[in-house]
């Protein structure tokens, strides 16, 4: 049962690498949880992402969250948790190009020297960080069969994005092969998104031995423009715990869609947290 549930994950693994974009990047976490009341939890996460194969940061947060059940069966097989949390993020984003003529073939987001060699007008914005303040509301429902947990959580995303500034070089080149180089400032508006989160997850608990493997999979449904599907993610990995204190989790991940929220590829997951 042990390789039956370790192949499981090398599958899935090798599947969604298999068709992920050459992008890989790194998703740390950790954090502290408390047992406040029977049912009752709170706890505190710092997080840190890195993107473009381990080059640079994507994003650091921290956060808070509470956790109630709602309800558990006699047999405690199966439970109902509500949850809410708050996260304050820095995003960061890295320099990028807009392609300013109407030449066929030519792209947006190249490397600079290829306009410049073809001497094309561009326009270059520099690298920039923003500020997010998100709140998320959950239900989650868990069912126990024999050695399996399955769990389906829904989730309501908010996400206030606060204003920001960089600077934007606008290239120009003239008839004699002359180049010109104005700096200006640019920024983004503040802005807001909604989103509904849905994720099914399988976890499998193996009899005397300290590794359970779990598999998930998430869709991002973007309320603000009629439920439309933005992206999905794939997750595989395994759990482990020492003491029932400290808390691990070791895991691939797999999105197949870039947005303004976070990039695109694939992602080794490590995560700590102390329950106490």
């Amino acid at each position: 049962m042990r390789k039956s549930a370790l192949a499981l994950i090398c599958l899935c693994f090798l599947t969604a690498s298999s068709s992920a974009q050459s992008n890989w990047g790194l998703r740390g976490n950790i954090g502290v949880e408390k047992k406040i009341a029977k049912g009752l939890e709170a706890g505190l996460e710092a997080n840190y992402h890195q993107t473009d194969n381990f080059r640079n940061t994507d994003r650091w947060s921290v956060g808070a969250s509470v956790g109630k059940r709602l309800y558990r069966n006699e047999a405690k097989t199966f439970s109902i948790k509500a949850s809410l949390g708050y996260k304050y993020m820095n995003v960061y984003h890295d320099w990028s190009t807009k392609y300013k003529d109407d030449a066929e073939g030519v792209e947006n987001r190249l490397d600079p020297q290829y306009y410049i060699s073809n001497g094309y007008d561009f326009n270059l914005n520099n690298a920039y960080v923003d500020t997010r303040n998100r709140v998320t509301a959950s239900l989650q429902a868990a069912l126990e069969v024999g050695q399996f947990k399955i769990s389906l959580r829904e989730s309501y995303q908010y996400t206030h994005t606060d204003s920001a500034e960089y600077t934007k070089d606008k290239y120009r080149v003239d008839n004699t092969g002359q180049w010109t180089i104005k700096t200006e400032q640019d920024g983004k508006s503040p802005s807001d998104s909604r989103k509904l989160r849905s994720r099914i997850s399988v976890d499998y608990n193996i009899p005397h031995w300290k590794y359970d493997p779990f598999v998930s999979y998430e869709i991002f449904n973007g309320i603000d423009n009629g439920f439309r599907t933005e992206k999905s993610r794939l997750t595989a990995g395994v759990e482990f715990s020492f003491n029932k204190m400290h808390n691990f989790e070791v895991a691939y991940m797999w999105q197949n869609q870039h947005d303004d929220d976070e990039p695109a590829g694939s992602f080794i997951c490590l995560s700590y947290k102390f329950d106490f």
